[in-house]
């Protein structure tokens, strides 16, 4: 397997657990609220390599409506993560942080799951 794959899928499995305890530790306000702009930092790093890992298996032999749909699943998480600031403001707001945890474990689960069809496409190295 490629560095860059290695490299990519390591990136969304790093970024994807500490986005879920920061995020969860921010949703319980054990922490301050400055530390938002981590949060944020480490989602879109998460999102980068998605779509590198997408982009690669695109050239890779990888079908191609996986590779877009992931892409596609990384842009709708970063705008989501981004903007849900201003959905349902007010004491409805944990149903989007819900959707917002739901969403990010998705997108983690996506860059293995396209993570290990590349795996399983590269000659085995014995």
């Amino acid at each position: 397997m490629s560095m860059t794959v290695t490299v990519a899928q390591w990136l969304v499995r790093i970024t994807g657990v500490l986005l879920l305890i920061l995020g969860l530790l921010l949703w319980t306000g054990d922490v301050p609220l400055s530390l938002i702009p981590v949060h944020i930092l480490l989602g879109v790093v998460l999102v980068l390599s998605l779509w590198l890992l997408a982009a690669t298996a695109s050239t890779q032999g990888v079908p191609m409506g996986m590779a877009v749909g992931v892409a596609i699943l990384g842009l709708i998480t970063l705008a989501f993560g981004l903007m849900q600031r201003d959905f349902l403001p007010g004491g409805a707001h944990w149903i989007i942080q819900g959707i917002h945890l739901l969403l990010g474990m998705l997108t983690v689960g996506s860059g293995e799951m396209i993570g290990g069809r590349l795996r399983r496409l590269q000659p085995s190295a014995a």
